[in-house]
Order: C-alpha cells, then structure tokens, then sequence
C-alpha cells in the first residue's frame, strides 16, 4: 500500500532526462557500445557502461533509498550481462541496507534471475565498515569484510554481481572467501565501472 501511494504521489521518472516514465529512459539506459568488458584476477568482468550520467544517478538514486531504478537496471542486466552458474549478490552492510529498505544488489540479482531463469542464492554477509569515505589506498588495503552465511548449501559456479566496481578491492575480497570455500567464479557483473584513472568514491 505505501508503495502504491508514494508512486502516485511521486511518479517514476528518468534519472537523466526526468521524463516521466522508467528509472531510465531508452534515450538514457546505457547503449550496447557503452558496455565494458575487463578483468578482475583473471576472472572475466561485464559493467553495463560508466560511472557517470544517468547510469551514475540511477545508482546515486538506490543508494539513497529509492527503488525506481531496481527494475530498469535489472531488465538491463537481465538482458546483455553474460553469466554463468548460480547468481550471487555482494551484499551491503545490515545497517546500510536496514536505512535503504533493501540491498540493491540483492534486488537485481533477484531480477536478472527472474529474467533469465537462472539459480541465485544470498551466500555472503557483508562486515565492517562501509566504504564510502575512504581513500583508494584505503579501500584496496581493506580486507575480510565477508563471510559466508551459515546453513547454506555452496553452489560449484557461481556470477558475482554488485552495482559498481571502484577499486575492485569489494569484488576481491568476496572472491577470496568463496573461493576458500571451494566456490568457482566464473564471471562478475556490475551496473556501473569507474574509469581506472578516476577515484571517485560512490557509496556502499
């Protein structure tokens, strides 16, 4: 009920344009030419383009709570991110996500499983910290920020998948633990890359 009423008070609208409609208009989304393919440790990543302009609001925008984008990033996701195995979520902290409402990586996961009809599973609980406000040194020195959720079968290939990749010291440290646990990664996939040579620092 309340989300029928905050979208009928406040409608959905583009992130870059503000048109009234998806969180992310077909003038805005981010193009197929706009993807980004690279590597994290040898391990194949996919972003839907970079940190900036209506795909860097759109995830500005979940980081503050809002959930319109969810469905626009997902369906993107859903549609071009190359996967293998079962999807997994590089969650935010409990405190992070209990301010928002929801875990955005969590929420597209369970998106692009949905789109795709493929297995997902929550396998990891973020600790610490969260990131935003450190220093690049900072936050490629942090380490053991995660840790597998108990009770939970471990599936033999997974895809991680998280909204940006900065450093790439969060994706890293998720990968260190999964594969001690004898988890192969297969693929990564974020919403967004910044540019090597830039530091911005988006939020956890």
């Amino acid at each position: 009920m309340l989300d029928l009423v905050r979208a009928w008070l406040f409608p959905p609208a583009c992130a870059g344009c503000e048109a009234r409609g998806p969180a992310l208009c077909a003038d805005c989304a981010p193009t197929l030419r706009d993807a980004i393919d690279f590597e994290v440790d040898g391990v194949q990543a996919f972003a839907l383009g970079g940190y900036e302009g209506a795909l860097r609001r759109a995830i500005v925008a979940l980081k503050h709570g809002e959930r319109d984008p969810l469905d626009a990033l997902g369906e993107l996701l859903a549609a071009r991110a190359p996967v293998i195995g079962t999807l997994i979520p590089l969650p935010t902290s409990r405190g992070r996500s209990d301010a928002r409402g929801f875990d955005q990586s969590v929420e597209l996961v369970r998106r692009i499983a949905r789109g795709r009809g493929l297995p997902h599973a929550e396998l990891l609980r973020k600790r610490g910290a969260p990131q935003d406000g450190r220093s690049r040194l900072a936050r490629l020195r942090a380490a053991g920020r995660f840790r597998l959720e108990r009770d939970v079968a471990l599936p033999p290939t997974v895809t991680l998948v998280d909204d940006v990749c900065t450093t790439g010291a969060t994706v890293r440290d998720a990968m260190q633990t999964l594969t001690a646990a004898g988890v192969a990664i297969r693929r990564l996939v974020f919403v967004a890359r910044t540019a090597p040579d830039r530091r911005i620092e988006p939020a956890s």
